[in-house]
């Protein structure tokens, strides 16, 4: 039997980007359940943002000041497409292979993302994080301050743009030909139904309920995606991705994936399970990166720029400093 080398060393990677099983003494019972799949947690937790897209599409039908109101119900509906497409790459929608993988697809047609590149991507992030392979930080392509803070600034304004143009790109690379074939069959299948919705749908229906909604669901993605791992130490794990906390409303809202250095320690928790893991881990945690809010990170975002600092941003020691969940914030 033939050993597969690099699949080998890419495991080897992945595990030493996680947590220390020595941190979680006394409570392994507690993470091996955070790691069980509810279909009905996830039903619960996707009905409310159907719901919120609909309520959405009447304000904004009614025209006058209410269609503001319905773009933004229903962009920060479609918010949650991106995230659960996420979820689908680490195989947590659906506990069959086939039907997880139609989900995802479903999730990524309006987002216009081929669920097989994405999970391409996604995959390289997670195995080669901080690598050549990894396209989610930018210190080992660009090096130089000035151009990672132009990435940085980038990704905030057009980060969502440059992702959909450029996953397929990458999903190609090093990707074997079922991959390869999966992915044009998916971004043809996207195509196909832009086509129909543009012809069988007035522009005016199309920019309401679909081009508007995503501006603003990609200004969410961006903030959400910067936060994550901006200003982070790609070698350290605990310092590589950022727990931002926030208020019960926002934490609502993006599915708790607020939590997403518990994501990279378990990245096989489903996202109605990160705020246990949370609560479970941080305390025990040696370092970590934080962020009072959104906001709050990016008001130190914006600090560091102004002298190009790479410093990790929001450096805590939970473990000695007793650091506990702060107030909440927006």
């Amino acid at each position: 039997m033939t050993v597969d080398v690099k699949a080998v060393d890419r495991d080897a990677l992945a595990r030493a980007r996680r947590v220390d099983p020595a941190l979680l003494v006394g409570i392994e019972s507690e993470i091996d359940a955070c790691h069980r799949l509810s279909c009905w947690r996830r039903i619960l937790e996707v009905l409310p943002f159907i719901g919120m897209y609909l309520a959405g599409a009447w304000l904004a039908s009614a025209g006058t000041w209410k269609w503001w109101l319905g773009v933004l119900a229903m962009g920060v509906a479609m918010n949650t497409l991106g995230i659960l497409i996420h979820e689908g790459l680490h195989g947590l929608l659906a506990r069959s292979r086939v039907a997880n993988h139609f989900w995802s697809f479903l999730c990524g047609v309006p987002l216009l993302v081929s669920a097989s590149a994405y999970r391409k991507t996604h995959a390289d992030h997670h195995f080669e994080f901080g690598r050549a392979l990894d396209y989610g930080t930018y210190r080992q392509h660009l090096g130089k301050p000035v151009l990672v803070w132009a990435a940085y600034l980038l990704q905030l304004v057009f980060g969502s743009i440059i992702y959909i143009l450029l996953i397929p790109v990458l999903g190609m690379r090093g990707a074997g030909w079922r991959v390869r074939l999966m992915i044009v069959l998916e971004s043809s299948l996207i195509a196909v139904f832009v086509a129909m919705l543009v012809r069988m749908v007035s522009w005016e229906s199309v920019c309401t309920y679909w081009l508007w909604p995503a501006v603003v669901m990609m200004a969410l993605t961006n903030v959400r995606g910067l936060a994550s791992h901006a200003l982070g130490d790609v070698e350290d794990i605990y310092l590589s991705s950022r727990t931002v906390s926030s208020s019960p409303w926002v934490r609502f809202l993006f599915l708790h994936e607020n939590h997403h250095l518990e994501h990279h320690l378990f990245p096989q928790v489903p996202s109605y399970h990160l705020a246990r893991t949370h609560r479970l881990v941080w305390n025990r945690l040696p370092k970590a990166l934080h962020a009072p809010s959104y906001t709050g990170f990016l008001c130190g975002f914006f600090r560091a720029l102004v002298g190009l600092s790479l410093n990790p941003l929001g450096v805590v020691h939970p473990v000695s400093d007793a650091v506990t969940e702060p107030p909440s914030h927006s």
